[in-house]
């Protein structure tokens, strides 16, 4: 009889349901038992056999370094107003023979065609060429002592089994002591600074007592966008992670970039490049060294509310057909000479000129102390309109002008200055002997309203 849909423990079907009923009951429990029992053995399992869970994950934490070797790591926007070396790099007094210029013998390894992987075997041949490289510089200790400590660590390679390797000057800029790591060695070893440019930044280092494996030097004019390359180098220390490879193409050939104020033609690539692989090679798929790896873009830009907003795969290189030309002059004469006059410019447009009834041309914002355009009678804030009879109306057009000069020539300018115009003569000096931060007068003029020379 039903009930309110109640069945009746009365009935004879209800009575053969319920035996049914014990017996599911049954295998349920057996089933959880069986369970819990697999979960306890699982949990003390691995310790009754001597097992400790804290091993099973190293932390990799990369040695700190100090100021960013690559200035920030990211890329300057274009600054028209600086055009010039703010200090000057002495030339190291090396050994006469260390002047020589030596055997560049690197040799390309042997790699299987392109329908396979040649990649393990480009690194396998590469890598014994590529070193670290350790910057040290004087500080002040606990007990006021000057001791010596790594202010930064970057890459770089050699170019000859006589002991010459090739870096970026950031790398090294400032190092009281410079010493390099070997692949598979954790003994450092001390080395000579030979020259280093910081223009274009361009270093070369000289170890004794080892013959190195040096990389051969491809030919940069020759490479395509779309290529693949690799970056070989030690990112963040030339410890925990040295000798990274990374992997991408070339995303362009002919980037002109400026970088702290110095302005470049760069090999673009989105192979991975971070702090650390300055100075390391950038190489092609024949493993020939195409580039060296100088910086990175780390931000595009900025939102609405002044966040950074993140770059990713945009590195440069600098092509190796313009390196190999610095790096010959560094080793043979120690340093680079570059025609200059001592001056720092911004153009002076149209629109700026018509709006503060000047002239337009090349205006001067500082000049260097004791230098040729001080000697000369040049101010800050005045207007250069006219050099060697040639009219002036940017900022490049007289860095050009310089630039295709002598040292110990002499060009002839015109100027404005508070309404009036002067012609001066200047005589061409060594650029890279002016200090850009010892200047006349200390901070430079504003060119708006009104141009006012500095005191």
């Amino acid at each position: 009889m039903e009930h309110n849909g109640f069945y009746s423990s009365d009935h004879p079907s209800n009575r053969h349901s319920e035996g049914g009923s014990n017996a599911f009951a049954t295998i349920v429990i057996i089933l959880v038992v069986a369970l819990l029992a697999l979960l306890v053995v699982g949990l003390f399992w691995p310790n009754l056999l001597g097992y400790n869970s804290s091993e099973s994950y190293t932390a990799v934490t990369p040695t700190p370094t100090a100021a960013p070797l690559e200035s920030d790591g990211s890329v300057l926007p274009p600054a028209a107003a600086d055009t010039a070396v703010p200090e000057a790099t002495p030339m190291p007094a090396v050994d006469s023979k260390d002047r020589e210029m030596p055997n560049l013998d690197g040799i390309a390894p042997v790699v299987p065609g392109l329908s396979e992987n040649p990649i393990p075997d480009i690194y396998d041949a590469v890598s014994p060429g590529v070193v670290g490289v350790l910057n040290y510089q004087k500080v002040a200790g606990i007990s006021g002592k000057e001791i010596e400590e790594i202010y930064g660590s970057g890459t770089g390679f050699a170019v000859s089994s006589e002991g010459y390797i090739l870096t970026n000057a950031h790398v090294v800029d400032g190092a009281s002591r410079i010493s390099v790591q070997l692949y598979g060695d954790d003994q450092e070893r001390e080395a000579t600074l030979i020259g280093s440019d910081t223009e274009t930044d361009i270093a070369v280092l000289k170890i004794e007592g080892v013959t190195l494996q040096p990389l051969k030097l491809g030919d940069s004019d020759q490479v395509r966008v779309g290529e693949y390359v690799l970056a070989i180098g030690n990112p963040l220390s030339t410890d925990e992670l040295a000798n990274t490879i990374t992997f991408g193409i070339v995303s362009a050939t002919t980037r002109e970039v400026t970088i702290d104020n110095y302005t470049n033609t760069y090999l673009q690539t989105d192979a991975a490049i971070n702090f650390g692989n300055s100075g390391g090679p950038l190489i092609n798929m024949s493993g020939e060294v195409i580039g060296v790896n100088s910086a990175k873009t780390i931000t595009a830009g900025y939102d609405e509310l002044g966040n950074a907003v993140s770059a990713e795969g945009i590195g440069f290189a600098l092509p190796i057909n313009q390196v190999k030309k610095i790096m010959g002059i560094l080793i043979t004469k120690g340093y680079i000479e570059r025609p200059g006059i001592g001056v720092t410019v911004s153009t002076v447009d149209e629109a700026m000129a018509e709006e503060n009834g000047v002239p337009g041309g090349a205006l001067v914002q500082s000049v260097v102390k004791g230098r040729p355009a001080d000697q000369a009678g040049i101010l800050a804030g005045d207007i250069i309109v006219e050099a060697n009879g040639k009219e002036i109306k940017t900022h490049e057009e007289l860095v050009n002008i310089i630039l295709n000069c002598m040292i110990g020539d002499e060009i002839k300018v015109k100027v404005y200055r508070n309404g009036d115009y002067k012609e001066l003569v200047i005589q061409i000096g060594n650029k890279s002997e002016m200090n850009f931060d010892d200047i006349v007068g200390g901070l430079t003029p504003s060119p708006v309203p009104e141009i006012v020379p500095a005191p």
